[in-house]
């Protein structure tokens, strides 16, 4: 292995095969706290990084570095903010009563 590369890689990175430093906390730098505290009290289906499918939940609460989801059943899911892949709001979302 080249050791400038290594040396260029900071904490917190990963390399691969190619020895290109991909730093972990820009990976999902897209999923921002602003943009997941619109879609609050609404359905999205989540894409996880710790997770194999795709999972479908209404978005409690957000803060900087966490989102809380709660599925259909009522468990509670936590995850980090850079362990969402990507998102996207349910078509029907179910109507509150007034």
């Amino acid at each position: 292995m080249n050791s400038d590369v290594a040396l260029s890689c900071q904490k917190g990175s990963t390399q691969n095969m190619t020895n290109k430093c991909i730093n972990t906390s820009t990976i999902n730098s897209f999923c921002s706290y602003e943009q997941l505290e619109k879609f609050l009290g609404t359905i999205c289906i989540f894409n996880l990084t710790f997770m194999d499918r795709s999972i479908t939940g209404m978005v409690k609460e957000v803060n900087k570095n966490f989102i809380l989801l709660e599925m259909r059943d009522g468990r509670l899911l936590c995850a980090r903010i850079d362990c969402v892949l990507g998102f996207g709001m349910v078509k029907n979302q179910p109507v509150e009563a007034v």
